[in-house]
């Protein structure tokens, strides 16, 4: 069996007590809520949008609490009762096209009598035009949650992915059916790798020196999650993408990139991926590379994919790529017999009439290979998350084909494919992927929630056939690929249709 991550694409590698996965925003909420119950020292939290009011459980989790329930007002309860907490929060310094959508005078509710252990910084310390992406929670000396959620309105969700759910509320409104995934670990060194990038992220961006934070006697927790899907590894890999890198290293990081490309090469019968965008050239580029050897066995690949971008900014930035990809992986796989599926997943409906064309958000971030390898965090299949952004993503590699993580991805694997088609018993995770899916669409089985993939649309390949997706400004491999003057007239645009009321629906979510 041939080693996937290569050392080059290894940040850092730690052991680990525990792994596992939680599945959609309801049991990540609720496990994170309950691990911060147990906070004695620190609370560190970095991602991509915060929302101080966002409510963290709900419906029966909520029934008997006697804690607050909203993100801002629980931290604020823990440093009150305990003095000895301390809390720091650390979001993107977002780009001003995403104002409409975020929290107005976040810094000042944030603060404004607010425990004084309480802190919040914006970061902005990445290159231009370019996002901090990163999402991840230290809690105390060996409690760690990273993966695609941010703690904020519009993710909350169950794996039923309800069409209409009155507690999936945002801002007063029922928000689109949305599905993540979320790594919790028990791991003091992965803990103290990630409280140590959290301490020089929260410098640069200008904060105060923690370092009084990260030393002392180290405090272990006793909490458990008890809705993780075990993950028996014993050992997780750490990438980043960073375009700063260390200070002591030459160019920027890129380990992600090193690892996908190295498991795509690697991957002898399947590969099952679930991504907020396949907007990559250089993604799309090793898939069809692999598909053309003829040297490597046949394989089965399934992407579980959005239907198209939200809006018309995020159709601009990422749509007519990703339109394009999937039609050239569709002609490869055709001409060279490989099993390619690509589908999008609806929400459960009471009736079939009422079933909406669009579908379930997939934001998850997660390939898993042969299952014996699996990477998960925050870089989407994008080319900017593999250069640009600054991401975090964590994976795991079989040791051999006995290895008991072997079984525990092979579970993983079934069940999420499961909870996509619908179904109330686990599909066979030892047959054809694609058989079961196909079988779950036979007739009389109107249930199944997976569709094909409709891009490329008639609008789609008209607008290729105008538009070379790969002279847009939006997804550079590369910093130099980044148009600054391109990128800021189209951002002009936009505004202008922003302002005519004419872009009505949601803002993209990174």
């Amino acid at each position: 069996m041939a080693q996937i991550i290569p050392p080059s694409a290894a940040w850092r590698r730690h052991e680990v007590e525990e792994l596992g996965l939680l599945i959609d925003g309801h049991d990540y909420y609720r496990e994170l809520y309950a691990a911060m119950l147990t906070a004695k020292k620190t609370i560190f939290l970095t991602g991509w949008q915060f929302d101080s009011g966002v409510t963290m459980l709900r419906g029966e989790d909520a029934e008997g609490v006697d804690t607050p329930l909203t993100l801002l007002g629980l931290l604020e309860h823990l440093c009150e009762k305990n003095p000895e907490l301390s809390v720091r929060i650390l979001a993107w310094d977002f780009n001003v096209v995403f104002a409409p959508e975020r929290e107005w005078m976040q810094e000042l509710i944030f603060h404004w009598n607010t425990h004084d252990r309480v802190k919040f910084r914006f970061d902005s310390h990445h290159v231009e035009l370019a996002s901090q992406h990163q999402k991840f929670v230290v809690i105390d000396d060996d409690i760690v949650f990273t993966g695609g959620l941010d703690i904020c309105d519009h993710r909350w969700d169950k794996p039923s992915h309800c069409f209409k759910n009155d507690l999936r509320i945002s801002r007063g409104e029922m928000h689109q059916p949305f599905h993540d995934i979320q790594l919790y670990a028990k791991s003091r060194p992965f803990a103290e790798s990630l409280k140590r990038l959290f301490a020089k992220r929260w410098a640069i961006s200008g904060g105060d020196s923690i370092e009084n934070l990260l030393g002392g006697a180290p405090v272990r927790s006793s909490w458990r999650p008890a809705s993780a899907k075990p993950v028996a590894a014993r050992e997780v890999v750490l990438g980043r993408t960073d375009p700063y890198g260390e200070p002591e290293a030459k160019g920027a990081a890129i380990e992600i990139k090193e690892v996908y490309l190295s498991a795509i090469a690697n991957a002898q019968k399947h590969i099952y991926a679930e991504t907020q965008y396949l907007s990559s050239r250089t993604i799309t580029e090793a898939l069809i590379a692999r598909m053309n050897d003829r040297s490597l066995p046949k394989l089965e690949l399934v992407f579980i994919l959005n239907t198209s971008g939200e809006t018309l900014k995020e159709q601009g930035a990422l749509g007519l790529n990703q339109a394009q990809n999937i039609a050239r992986l569709r002609q490869c796989a055709e001409a060279n017999g490989q099993q390619l599926g690509l589908y999008v997943t609806l929400p459960y409906c009471e009736a079939d009439d009422e079933r909406p064309e669009r579908g379930t958000y997939i934001h998850s971030k997660l390939m898993i290979v042969d299952d014996t390898f699996m990477t998960i965090g925050s870089a989407n299949l994008t080319d900017r998350s593999l250069g640009v952004d600054t991401e975090l993503n964590v994976s795991v590699e079989a040791k051999g084909a006995d290895d008991p993580l072997v079984a525990s991805l092979r579970t993983i694997r079934a069940g999420l494919l499961t909870e996509h088609i619908g179904l109330d018993q686990p599909i066979d995770p030892h047959q054809s992927m694609l058989a079961q899916i196909e079988a779950a669409q036979g007739p009389g089985r109107d249930a199944c929630r997976l569709r094909v993939h409709p891009s490329p649309t008639e609008g789609e390949r008209t607008a290729l056939s105008l538009i070379d997706p790969d002279k847009l400004p939006f997804d550079p491999d590369a910093v130099e690929e980044l148009d600054v003057g391109t990128f800021n007239a189209l951002i002009r645009d936009w505004r202008k249709l922003w302002s005519a009321g004419r872009d009505e629906g949601s803002a993209p979510v990174p």
